[in-house]
């Protein structure tokens, strides 16, 4: 009686397991098979959320073509691709035609070599330096008065977009540049490892795997003006990605999975660089 009852046990045991595996397929199947094949009422669904975003069917990328969009009209467009695109089958691009990146990418990039390559202690790299410590945050109209009075404007006015914004008291960082963006400055200097540093070493010893890496998908956003991409969503692989090509480990001719969103202006964030020496690094190229 005792054994026929360990047997029912056990093979209500593989039962359950049997079953459990076939759920995590059937759930796997599910998630990815939308990345396959994407119903078009998805894309019109998400093209319905903003008047000024298109779809190219051909290229299988999206386009905007108004150049005069607001920084609020831009960063909503921006919120949306991070928020909704991954209900869409995403395209692909080889690693090596991604030839050139912003400045925030970049300098995340040369983040890893400084660390792994020159061996200095992130309080010397320029990410923890120059773009960690002078955060580009906002625009203020460069013809409107930046005094305390318009600190506190520009406060309220983020706080729109991000409610953490109504916490700030301390608007002394503020900085503006005579092109109207803002800076938030701080003179601390953070001596911990970013994590991009794990994710160098995962993607060395286990390979980079698209199918992980489309939850949350890569959106690269790429300027017709500029010829450069901007990671919308997926900064930190695309940085890893570009180093270990450099490297030598990856090659340029891996296909990424990803979206893109083409425009005729910069960049779809506000990203820009503050010292004279990160502007010089950004206008002497990716290499």
């Amino acid at each position: 009686m005792v054994v026929s009852f360990n047997r029912v046990v056990h093979n209500i045991k593989r039962l359950l397991l049997k079953s459990s595996f076939i759920f995590k397929v059937n759930a796997f199947v599910k998630y990815y098979s939308r990345f396959l094949v994407t119903d078009s009422t998805e894309i019109d669904r998400f093209l319905n959320k903003s008047q000024f975003v298109i779809y190219d069917n051909v290229k299988k990328m999206f386009r905007i073509n108004d150049i005069n969009l607001s920084w609020p009209q831009k960063i909503s467009i921006r919120r949306l691709f991070m928020r909704e695109v991954r209900k869409i089958s995403p395209t692909s691009i080889k690693l090596k035609d991604i030839l050139d990146t912003h400045y925030y990418d970049r300098c995340l990039e040369r983040y890893i070599y400084e660390r792994l390559c020159e061996n200095k202690k992130n309080e010397e790299t320029c990410w923890y330096q120059d773009a960690q410590n002078n955060k580009c945050v906002g625009w203020y109209d460069p013809q409107k008065p930046f005094d305390i009075e318009g600190k506190k404007r520009f406060i309220k006015e983020k706080s729109a977009e991000k409610p953490a914004w109504g916490k700030v008291t301390n608007i002394d960082p503020l900085e503006r540049d005579d092109d109207g963006n803002v800076f938030y400055r701080s003179s601390t200097v953070s001596e911990e490892d970013d994590t991009i540093l794990e994710l160098v070493d995962s993607v060395q010893e286990n390979g980079f795997s698209n199918w992980k890496s489309l939850s949350p998908p890569i959106v690269l956003g790429y300027s017709t003006t500029t010829k450069r991409f901007n990671a919308i969503c997926g900064r930190h692989r695309i940085a890893v990605l570009k180093y270990l090509q450099k490297q030598g480990i990856v090659s340029g001719q891996l296909d990424i999975m990803c979206h893109i969103v083409e425009y005729p202006f910069e960049s779809l964030a506000y990203t820009r660089p503050y010292s004279i020496k990160c502007k010089q690094c950004m206008n002497n190229g990716n290499n």
